[in-house]
C-alpha cells in the first residue's frame, strides 16, 4: 500500500480544503505545537476506523468554518485518502455534513464512509469497512504510532499472540490440536475397553494403567508448578524491570541523600568553630582602658617621683635622728642623687648579681673584685646589717604606712594590663577574620544543600510518580528479588528436567501396554493411539518451530534496522522474548547477553522503531505488498546530529514513512519559528510544512486555521 494523497476538509483546525501529496518513501510534516500535527494524525485515526465508533461528532467541526456559516447554510467535514494497493488505485472517504439553523445550534446529517475503486474505465464504489481488506485492523495497530511512549508494540497483554496468528501459520494448527486430543482420547479408551478381557495380562496391564496415571498426575503437578514458578520469576522480572528503570533514579537519590547528610555535618561542625563572643573583650576584660597609655605613663612618673621624694625625705629624717648605721650609708653615698632604699634591690637579688658578676640594675658587668662588686658586697652587708635589730635603739618611721608600695603594685597591674590589651585588637581581628571565614563555608555548605535538594526534587519529579521512600526502598529489595526471581528460574529447570524423566517414565508405560496389546484385539487400537500421539507430537514441535522461526526473524530484521538507524552509535541486540504468562517483549541486550533495562531514550526510540520496520517487512512479504507507517512526534527526544542522521537512513529505507514532527524549526529573532532550511536540504523526500494562520486570537477557537505549504 502507498498513499499518494490525504485530504482533510473542516476537521478541527483544518479548515475548507487541505491536500497533502506524498511520496513513497519518507514524508514529513512539520508544524510547532498548536499547529495541527496532532490534529493530522486525530483524521487519520477517525478515517480508519471501522467499526463504527465516533462517526460523527460537532466536536470534529472546524470552528472556524461553523462560526461563518449564515443560517441554513450547510457544509461538510471530510477526510479522504486516496491509494494504491495491490496494482489498484483505490480512495478511502469518510464524512457528514453540518448545518446552522437560524439560532446558531449546528445538526449533524448524512454520514458516510465509502471506499472507491478505480479499475482504469470506471469508478466502484463499495461500503468503507472493506478498508479492513486492504489494511487489517490487526495490522494497522503496527502501522500508526502516536510519540515516542507508544511505539512499543507488546504494550498489549495480547500482542505477542496476535503477532503470532497474523504474521505465522500457528493458527492453522489449532484446530488440529483439539480434534488429535479428542482422537487419542477414544483410542486410548478404546483400547483400555479391549484389553480388559486379556485375563493372562490382566495383572500386569493393571498395574501399568495405575503407573500411568500416577505418572499422569506427577506431570499435571509438575506443570501446574512450572506456570506458577513462570508467573513468579515473571513477577519479579517485572519488578526487577520496574526497579532497574528506577535504578539510576534510585543511585542518584542516594547519593543525593548521602551528600546532604555529610554538608549537614559539616555544617554542624563549622557552626560549632564560630565563637561570636569576641565582643565580650569589647565591654570586658579591661577593654576600656584602651587609649590610656598616656594617662598611665603620667600616672607611673608620679608614683615614681612620689617614691623618690618619699625617699628622700625618708633618708633626710634618718640622717637627722642620728641612726648611725644609716647615717653611714647615706653619707657614703654623696653622689649627688638620692641613692635606693638599702632593701632594694633585695637580698637574694644582690647574692645572685654578686654571683653572676653583673648588676642587674644597671646591666653592666661587674667581675669579682671591681670596684663595682666591692660596691655591691659592701651593700649586701649594710642591708644585713640593718636586719640585726637592736634592743636598746627604736627609731620611730617618717612615714608610718606604705601608701606608695600599694601605688608601685597598682603601677604594675595596670601596666601589665595595658600590655595585655595592646594585644586585643590583633586578637579580635584574628577572631573576627576566623568567625568570617567559618561563616562564608557556612554560606556556601547551605547553597550546596539548597542545590542538592534542588536535585533531590528534580529526581523525585521524574521518577514517574514513585515517592522517595518507595525509591529508596525498591533499591534496597533488589537483591532479594534478583535472587528470589533465580530462584524461581532455577526451580523450573529442575521441574522441567523432572517433567522429561516423568514423561520419558509415561511413555515407557505406553509403549510397555500397547506391547501387551500384541496379538489381541487391542493391538488396533494401541497402533492407533501411538500414530496418533505422534502426530500430535509432530504438530505440537511444528506449532513451536514456526513460531520460534517468526521470533528469529522479527529479530534479525530488526537488528539490521537499528544497525542502519544508529550509524557510529552503539546499537545492542534486540531480542523478542515470550513471557511465562504469554506476553511479549522486545529487550535490548548488550553483547554478552546482559539486558539494558534503561536505554537512553533515543536508542529506545530507535530499537522499538525497529521492531516495527521489521514487522512492516515481515508483513509485506506475507501479503506480496508493502504497508505504511505514520508516526507522530517521534523523535523528540534526539539530539540534531542524531536526528540528521535518523532522518537520512529513514530517508534510504525502501519504505513509505509519514512523520509528523516539529523537528526542522528554529526560533526566529522575535519568538517565531522558521524553517531550517540548512536541516532540511538535505532531506530527499516530501516535506509541507503546517502553521496557524496569523494574525489569531488565542482565547478564541473560531480564529484557528492551520494552513500547509509544499516545502519539497
Amino acid at each position: 500500500m502507498i498513499i499518494k494523497t490525504i485530504e482533510i476538509q473542516n476537521f478541527r483546525s483544518y479548515y475548507k480544503d487541505n491536500v497533502f501529496e506524498f511520496s513513497t518513501r519518507l514524508n514529513l510534516i512539520i508544524g510547532s505545537n498548536g499547529d495541527g500535527k496532532t490534529t493530522f494524525y486525530e483524521a487519520l485515526e477517525w478515517l480508519f476506523r471501522t467499526d463504527g465508533t465516533n462517526n460523527m461528532d460537532a466536536k470534529l467541526i472546524s470552528k472556524k468554518r461553523s462560526e461563518e456559516l449564515l443560517a441554513n447554510e450547510s457544509d461538510d467535514v471530510r477526510v479522504s485518502m486516496t491509494y494504491e494497493h495491490k496494482g489498484a488505485t483505490k480512495t478511502l472517504e469518510k464524512m457528514f455534513h453540518f448545518t446552522k439553523s437560524f439560532d446558531g445550534a449546528i445538526s449533524l446529517s448524512n454520514y458516510s464512509f465509502n471506499l472507491v475503486e478505480s479499475n482504469g474505465v470506471e469508478r466502484i464504489p463499495r461500503e468503507g469497512i472493506r478498508f479492513d481488506y486492504d489494511l487489517p485492523s490487526e495490522v494497522r495497530k503496527y502501522t500508526m504510532f502516536k510519540g515516542e511512549s507508544n511505539l512499543d508494540v507488546f504494550q498489549n497483554s495480547n500482542a505477542l499472540k496476535m503477532l503470532i496468528e497474523t504474521f505465522s501459520d500457528v493458527r492453522d494448527f489449532e484446530a488440529y490440536f483439539s480434534f488429535m486430543e479428542l482422537a487419542t482420547t477414544m483410542a486410548e479408551r478404546a483400547r483400555d475397553n479391549a484389553q480388559k478381557n486379556d485375563r493372562r495380562n490382566a495383572e500386569k496391564i493393571r498395574q501399568i494403567q495405575y503407573a500411568l496415571e500416577r505418572a499422569s498426575g506427577k506431570l499435571s503437578d509438575i506443570r501446574q508448578e512450572i506456570k506458577q514458578k513462570q508467573v513468579e520469576a515473571t513477577n519479579f522480572e517485572t519488578l526487577l524491570k520496574d526497579i532497574e528503570q528506577s535504578k539510576e533514579a534510585s543511585e542518584q537519590l542516594t547519593n543525593v541523600n548521602r551528600r546532604i547528610e555529610t554538608l549537614q555535618d559539616k555544617r554542624a561542625k563549622t557552626r560549632a568553630l564560630v565563637d561570636e563572643n569576641y565582643t565580650v573583650k569589647l565591654l570586658d576584660d579591661m577593654w576600656v582602658l584602651m587609649g590610656f597609655k598616656d594617662i598611665a605613663e603620667e600616672y607611673s612618673d608620679k608614683v615614681s617621683a612620689v617614691d623618690k621624694m618619699r625617699r628622700k625625705i625618708e633618708a633626710e629624717y634618718l640622717m637627722m635622728v642620728g641612726a648611725d648605721k644609716l647615717i653611714q650609708k647615706v653619707q657614703r653615698s654623696d653622689l649627688g642623687f638620692v641613692p635606693l632604699p638599702i632593701h632594694v634591690p633585695g637580698q637574694k637579688i644582690m647574692e645572685e648579681m654578686l654571683e653572676e658578676e653583673v648588676c642587674k640594675i644597671c646591666g653592666r658587668p661587674a667581675p669579682k673584685n671591681s670596684e663595682a662588686w666591692e660596691y655591691m658586697s659592701q651593700r649586701l652587708e649594710e642591708f644585713k646589717g640593718t636586719l640585726k635589730v637592736d634592743d636598746e635603739e627604736e627609731i620611730e618611721p617618717y612615714y608610718k604606712n606604705n601608701y606608695v608600695v600599694e601605688l608601685q603594685k597598682r603601677e604594675t597591674i595596670l601596666n601589665d594590663n595595658l600590655a595585655e590589651i595592646a594585644k586585643y585588637p590583633r586578637i579580635i581581628r584574628d577572631d573576627i577574620a576566623f568567625n568570617n571565614k567559618r561563616q562564608d563555608e557556612i554560606k556556601k555548605i547551605d547553597e550546596n544543600i539548597a542545590r542538592e535538594e534542588e536535585q533531590k526534587k528534580r529526581i523525585l519529579a521524574q521518577a514517574d510518580g514513585l515517592s522517595e521512600e518507595k525509591l529508596l526502598n525498591s533499591y534496597q529489595n533488589i537483591s532479594k528479588w534478583f535472587e528470589q526471581k533465580n530462584r524461581a528460574n532455577n526451580r523450573i529447570e529442575e521441574l522441567k528436567r523432572e517433567e522429561k524423566r516423568v514423561d520419558a517414565e509415561y511413555r515407557e508405560n505406553l509403549a510397555e501396554l500397547d506391547k501387551l496389546a500384541e496379538g489381541t484385539s487391542a493391538e488396533i487400537y494401541a497402533k492407533i493411539s501411538l500414530i496418533i500421539r505422534q502426530i500430535s507430537d509432530a504438530f505440537k514441535e511444528a506449532k513451536e518451530s514456526n513460531k520460534k522461526r517468526l521470533l528469529h526473524a522479527i529479530e534479525d530484521e530488526a537488528n539490521s534496522f537499528l544497525e542502519k538507524l544508529n550509524v557510529d552509535d552503539f546499537t545492542g541486540v534486540i531480542r523478542i522474548i515470550e513471557k511465562a504468562n504469554g506476553q511479549g517483549e522486545a529487550i535490548l541486550n548488550d553483547s554478552d547477553g546482559t539486558r539494558i533495562f534503561t536505554p537512553n531514550t533515543a536508542l529506545r526510540t530507535t530499537y522499538l522503531m525497529s521492531v516495527l520496520f521489521a514487522i512492516g517487512k515481515l508483513s509485506s512479504e506475507r501479503d506480496k505488498t508493502e504497508f505504511p507507517l505514520i508516526f507522530d512526534a517521534p523523535t523528540s527526544s534526539f539530539t540534531d546530529a542524531k536526528e540528521r542522521d535518523f532522518f537520512n537512513v529513514i530517508g534510504t529505507i525502501n519504505k513509505q514513512v509519514i512523520i509528523v514532527t516539529k523537528s526542522f524549526l528554529k526560533e526566529g529573532r522575535k519568538g517565531e519559528f522558521l524553517l531550517d532550511n540548512d536541516k532540511i536540504k538535505d532531506i530527499t523526500g516530501s516535506i509541507y510544512r503546517i502553521e496557524k494562520q496569523r494574525p489569531f486570537n488565542d482565547k478564541d477557537l473560531s480564529t484557528i486555521q492551520t494552513v500547509i505549504s509544499k516545502i519539497k
